[in-house]
């Protein structure tokens, strides 16, 4: 079925067995969540390195010239994506043939491989490591769940060696390779934990391992294979997967290919999960996220250590409103509408920052007469541009590629949306610190502009997902996409497969008929 469940406030988790939610689930999602982390933990520091004097002077940067050194450090930022959309692609492959969980492990490896390049003070192999380590961002943002992506803390370890103050600190490398290193963490972490993580069902059974794909609903749900819950979860994944193989010969991407392109049914669901990356990305959140300092900078905000501190404060408010999301909001209201509040809330703060700068210029803090009324306000809004981020862009897209797509072409689908994904985040963020420079205030002017356009994309053509069963989906996107609107919601008989319905109805109704013939024959031996 798709979608996920907040179980603290769904009806339907209320009404499931306890057993479900138990120490093996949770450590499964620990496990992959940090597969999330890789990239924010990148982001966070990366952004606040690039202003270190240590990091300058270690990379030839102190005594270049201002368009040289935009130019280096949007290569810097931007080689993370090129990785990521490299990364992307390869994951397709390695997960359909290694599995899930050994794919996740092997791309874990990479990325810890590529942080550890990052700390030598050579550029060229610093750009090695960056490309490296971006193509196990790229291919983990594929793998892994996407409700924690781009949301890890941002208080990295940037603001606390930026504190450091001693003679010879501007060409001391240990002061910018310790806030390198805590990317360290997650990837170290994921590849302790991966090992002991049971492989998914659905893959399982996708390639013909029926009884083990049972065996590992039964471990995950700690119930056994006869429960009723099992067995309509198990049934339900061998039935969509029967009917693909059966429907749909063949396994390669060749097959794959004219699958999505020549199917009405799966070009849609293609086609959306495509522009919803887009919209994603043109929401302005790269440039944020790799050059907050800069744009604190910009608004008015006093350099050094005061606006890396509000870059991790701009961090904190995502972690917080993001755990609020998946724990509270995502089961009481959906995908759709917060996407569509939380892009709405995205554009309007980027309008602001544009009209302020257009209207009071960018603003020079060094004479200590502190940040303007207007530079606050704008603080301010880029918080509560975080805000809707959090719920709204940072999660829809990869929940919906993850939850849309039929089995058979899930992996090639996502690797393709994840390629686009990545690929747009590498221009914005080579192009960021050019654009500022050059366009100033038009920069969140077109942000705001493409983002307004995505809600009225988002309103028309984005369904809500949440408890469809995969059935419901193929007869929902049989009708045009720009009509999604008229039927966003599932009814109570679109949340479960009809074949899997009638066929536990069956044994319910069985057991019924049982339970009387039971108290027949009791009452009469009575």
């Amino acid at each position: 079925m798709a979608g996920s469940t907040s179980i603290w406030v769904s009806s339907e988790a209320k009404n499931d067995p306890p057993a479900i939610f138990n120490l093996r689930l949770l450590y499964l999602l620990v496990a992959v969540a940090w597969g999330g982390a890789f990239y924010g933990f990148d982001t966070g520091n990366i952004s606040g390195i690039q202003t270190l004097a240590s990091f300058e002077k270690a990379f030839g940067m102190a005594d270049m010239t201002t368009s040289e050194i935009d130019n280096r450090k949007g290569i810097i930022s931007a080689m993370l994506a090129a990785g990521g959309s490299a990364g992307a692609l390869l994951a397709a492959p390695t997960s359909d043939y290694l599995g899930r969980k050994w794919s996740v492990f092997l791309w874990a490896v990479i990325f810890i491989i590529g942080a550890a390049m990052q700390m030598v003070p050579t550029y060229n192999v610093l750009l090695a490591g960056r490309f490296i380590a971006g193509m196990g961002v790229g291919a983990s943002s594929m793998l892994t769940p996407q409700f924690l992506a781009e949301n890890s803390p941002q208080i990295s370890s940037s603001y606390g060696v930026s504190k450091w103050s001693y003679p010879g600190v501007e060409t001391d490398n240990r002061q910018w390779q310790t806030a390198m290193a805590i990317q360290l963490i997650p990837g170290g972490l994921m590849c302790l934990m991966i090992p002991f993580v049971p492989e998914t069902p659905r893959w399982l059974i996708n390639h013909g391992k029926h009884e083990q794909g049972l065996a590992n609903i039964c471990k995950l749900r700690k119930l056994p294979p006869y429960h009723e819950y099992v067995q309509t979860e198990f049934r339900e994944i061998e039935a969509q997967v029967t009917y693909e193989q059966e429907f749909y010969a063949g396994h390669s991407y060749w097959v794959v290919i004219k699958d999505i392109f020549t199917l009405k049914n799966n070009f849609q669901r293609f086609f959306l999960a495509i522009m919803l990356f887009l919209f994603h990305k043109l929401t302005g959140t790269d440039s944020l996220n790799y050059y907050a300092p800069e744009i604190f900078d910009l608004i008015g905000v006093s350099g050094g250590s005061s606006n890396l501190l509000d870059t991790g404060i701009y961090g904190v408010v995502k972690v917080v409103t993001s755990l609020f999301y998946v724990s509270y909001l995502i089961d009481r209201i959906g995908r759709r509408i917060p996407l569509l509040v939380g892009a709405t809330i995205q554009a309007t703060c980027m309008l602001y920052l544009a009209l302020y700068l257009r209207f009071a210029g960018t603003t020079d803090d060094s004479t200590g007469e502190g940040t303007p009324a207007g530079g606050i306000a704008g603080i301010v809004f880029i918080y509560i541009y975080a805000f809707g981020w959090s719920f709204g862009h940072s999660v829809a897209p990869y929940v919906l590629a993850a939850e849309v797509f039929p089995s058979r072409i899930r992996s090639f689908c996502m690797a393709i949306c994840l390629f686009v994904d990545w690929i747009v985040d590498y221009g914005i963020t080579r192009a960021t610190p050019n654009m500022i420079t050059e366009m100033g205030w038009g920069v969140f002017l077109l942000y705001a502009m493409l983002t307004y356009l995505g809600v009225v994309f988002i309103f028309f053509c984005m369904p809500e997902l949440k408890g469809r069963s995969i059935e419901s989906m193929d007869a929902l996107f049989d009708r045009p996409l720009w009509t999604m609107w008229r039927h966003a919601y599932p009814t109570e008989e679109g949340k479960v497969r009809s074949d899997v319905r009638e066929i536990m109805a069956g044994k319910l109704q069985n057991h019924e008929d049982d339970n009387k013939r039971e108290y027949v024959e009791h009452v009469e031996t009575a």
